[in-house]
């Protein structure tokens, strides 16, 4: 599995840093609405911040399971 450290925002691919710093200086009511972007599929991903087992990266808002980039088949 690829984990996905940039997006499409507007148009431009941007670091998952980058997009992070974005969202924080957005005011709070104005968040839910960026447009991040998944740079494989086009649907809208949320960046995640680094973790104690994972790096920064994006997720995408709903499940898609045909974008292997970011969502990995899952094994029910």
């Amino acid at each position: 599995m690829s984990i996905a450290t940039q997006c499409k925002f507007f148009g431009h691919i941007i670091t998952v840093e980058k997009a992070l710093a974005v969202r924080k200086a957005a005011p709070a009511n104005n968040r839910s609405s960026l447009a991040f972007e998944c740079i494989k599929c086009g649907k809208a991903v949320r960046p995640h911040v680094a973790g104690d087992r994972c790096k920064a990266h994006f997720v995408h808002l709903h499940r898609n399971p045909e974008c292997q980039y970011i969502d990995p088949p899952r094994d029910f």
